[in-house]
């Protein structure tokens, strides 16, 4: 069994926003928490996620549920596990979680039912010092500690960049014009809404290719995004296009038309004779693997080193799997060894509508330099 949930935090002075960098004693912040009757206890908003439904959207709509306030989720969190009867575990996915002030991630949330005064009959802004003695479960507690820590640290306010795998789009072996979306990419397309949704996504970069754009396209009219295109995430044309291989062929009898060969000599038909010529077969032409120097990967990797540079509100990139490899190399750099084990590896780039969620925090504590803290992976469905 999955939930999902958020450990939601404010500046406890309302005037000012939420700060990347910024370091926060704990009685400078309020946290969010809820209180079931049917239990008698405070907890952190949280709910199963639905059949279906991808953690990060089941998150943010748990929280919204019960409390009434639309989140944005940023770095994860250690995951809660709780054994429950007849032998089943239940795990609990939780994420910080910020107030929502942006109107175009609002709207691009479906509507849901507030969560009955039996489950959930109140929800209360608290200091940290408050919320411990409130919280029932060590679980909790520990998640608590864990939040503060990083408010302390100034890590606990981190910027999101969310690298996309386009969604399955028609053949390679088409043209580039003609490579657009799918029908199972399009539908991944609108799955993608979302979740782009519930990291609060804002800003929006993609490669010119149409398969990258069509990638990003509805999340941008629900929301009401723009859509940057950046020619340097484009693919060289040799290596975005593989001729369709010609197919095998044995020994095979050509025969002349007649009414293309026929001539007439002292009055009678001649046809010439049929000839017998062999086609030696061809093997597929395979994709060559790109080398480093088929696309401009240090104009991609310094489009990603500016956006590390300068953070701002959660971006959203949409570019080729091939490259998006390429293009986290600056951010496993400014990884821990530990982090650093969290980003895919080789074949894992290959799935399509794959985001790659990177959590960038700039620490007081490392001269407010730029430093992941996290790394997700999370995958649209590949279903018609």
């Amino acid at each position: 069994m999955r939930s999902a949930g958020a450990l939601v935090w404010r500046p406890a002075d309302s005037a000012q926003p939420p700060q990347v960098g910024k370091q926060y004693k704990a009685d400078e912040i309020e946290v969010l928490l809820v209180h079931r009757p049917r239990y008698d206890d405070w907890s952190w908003p949280k709910g199963k996620a639905e059949l279906n439904e991808p953690l990060l959207a089941a998150g943010v709509r748990e929280v919204e549920e019960e409390t009434g306030i639309l989140v944005s989720l940023h770095a994860p969190l250690t995951a809660q596990r709780y054994r429950l009867g007849m032998g089943q575990t239940k795990e609990v996915y939780y994420w910080v979680g910020i107030p929502v002030s942006e109107t175009g991630v609002a709207i691009s949330r479906p509507p849901v039912t507030p969560a009955p005064k039996k489950e959930i009959d109140e929800a209360r802004w608290v200091k940290p010092e408050q919320a411990r003695e409130m919280l029932t479960r060590r679980g909790d507690r520990r998640l608590l500690d864990d939040l503060v820590a990083r408010a302390e640290n100034g890590s606990l306010f981190t910027a999101t960049l969310a690298f996309v795998s386009h969604a399955q789009c028609v053949g390679k072996h088409r043209v580039e014009a003609e490579r657009t979306l799918s029908r199972v990419g399009t539908r991944q397309a609108i799955e993608l809404i979302d979740m782009l949704s519930a990291l609060g996504v804002t800003r929006l970069l993609t490669s010119p290719a149409k398969r990258c754009r069509g990638t990003l396209e509805p999340y941008a009219t629900v929301s009401g995004a723009t859509l940057s295109v950046a020619d340097e995430l484009k693919l060289s044309p040799e290596y975005s296009y593989v001729p369709a291989p010609k197919p095998a062929s044995a020994t095979k009898r050509l025969v002349p038309s007649p009414a293309m060969f026929a001539t007439r000599v002292a009055g009678q038909l001649k046809v010439p004779a049929v000839s017998t010529q062999v086609e030696e077969p061809q093997a597929p032409v395979a994709k060559p693997e790109i080398p480093f120097t088929a696309v401009k990967l240090e104009s991609a990797r310094e489009v990603v080193a500016k956006l590390v540079a300068h953070p701002g509100t959660p971006l959203a990139v949409s570019a080729h799997p091939e490259l998006v490899e390429y293009m986290l190399k600056p951010l496993v750099e400014a990884a821990s060894i530990n982090v650093a084990r969290q980003f895919p590896e080789g074949d894992a780039y290959d799935h399509t509508a794959q985001l790659t969620v990177v959590h960038v925090a700039y620490p007081h504590g490392n001269e407010n330099k730029p430093e992941v803290v996290a790394v997700e992976v999370h995958r649209a469905t590949e279903r018609g």
